[in-house]
C-alpha cells in the first residue's frame, strides 16, 4: 500500500481496497486523517462527487456506498467535538448532496438501515432531511421561481415552499421518497410554466408589429 505524507498506510483487506478509491487531497493525507477535521471531511466528499479521471480507478456502486458510510461514521462519531459542532449543519448538507449524487434510492434505503442501526433514528432523520434538501436543490426547486411575487407563479411557488419545509422535517424513508417524486414533478411544472411565459412574452413583443 502507498505511504501517505501523514505516515500512515491504508489498512489491509477489503477496507483498504475500498479506501484506495478515495481521491488524494492536496496534502496527500490518508483518508482517516482527512476525516479528522471538518474541512478535510468536506474536501473528501467534494472529491468523491467528481467524476473519476483516467488516472483513478473507477468506483462501482458498492464502493461508493462503502465510502459514504465510512465517512459518515467518522463524521457522526466526532460530531460532539467543538470543531465539528461548529460546522455540523454544513457537514450534514454535504453528506446529503453526496448521497444524492453517488447513491441510488435503493442504496440510500440500505444506507439508512445501517445508519439507524448504528446511530439511532434522530441521526437518520437528519440525514434524510439533508438528502431531501439536496434533491430539491439539484432539481432547481428549492427556492421560489422568479419573479417570486408574480400571480401566475403563486401556486407553484407555494408548493415549492411547502416541499422545502417538508424536506426539513422528514420522519421516514417513505417521506424522503415523496420528496424525490415531488421534486421531479415541480421541475417539470417549472420548466413548462417558464417556457410558456417566455412564449407569451415573445408574442406580446411582436403584437404592435403584427398589427401594422
Amino acid at each position: 500500500m502507498a505511504l501517505f505524507c501523514c505516515g500512515h498506510e491504508l489498512p489491509k483487506g477489503r477496507i483498504g481496497i475500498n479506501l484506495a478509491h478515495v481521491p488524494r487531497d492536496f496534502s496527500n493525507r490518508c483518508p482517516s486523517c482527512q476525516l479528522k477535521t471538518p474541512s478535510g471531511l468536506i474536501g473528501l466528499l467534494k472529491n468523491l462527487q467528481k467524476p473519476t479521471t483516467d488516472q483513478q480507478k473507477a468506483r462501482d456502486a458498492n464502493t461508493n456506498q462503502f465510502l459514504v458510510t465510512f465517512a459518515f461514521d467518522r463524521f457522526i462519531s466526532q460530531r460532539k467535538t467543538p470543531i465539528f459542532q461548529a460546522r455540523l449543519h454544513e457537514g450534514f448538507d454535504m453528506f446529503g448532496e453526496t448521497c444524492y449524487i453517488l447513491l441510488d434510492r435503493k442504496q440510500i434505503a440500505s444506507f439508512s438501515i445501517t445508519t439507524r442501526g448504528r446511530w439511532g433514528i434522530d441521526i437518520t432523520k437528519q440525514i434524510w432531511s439533508s438528502i431531501g434538501t439536496a434533491v430539491l436543490k439539484a432539481n432547481g426547486v428549492y427556492d421560489p421561481i422568479e419573479p417570486a411575487k408574480a400571480e401566475i407563479l403563486a401556486t407553484l411557488n407555494k408548493m415549492i415552499d411547502l416541499m422545502r419545509d417538508r424536506a426539513a422535517s422528514i420522519q421516514t424513508f417513505e417521506q424522503l421518497e415523496i420528496i424525490y417524486g415531488s421534486a421531479s414533478t415541480l421541475r417539470t411544472l417549472r420548466d413548462n410554466v417558464t417556457s410558456g411565459l417566455s412564449d407569451l412574452e415573445n408574442g406580446l413583443t411582436k403584437w404592435d408589429t403584427a398589427g401594422k
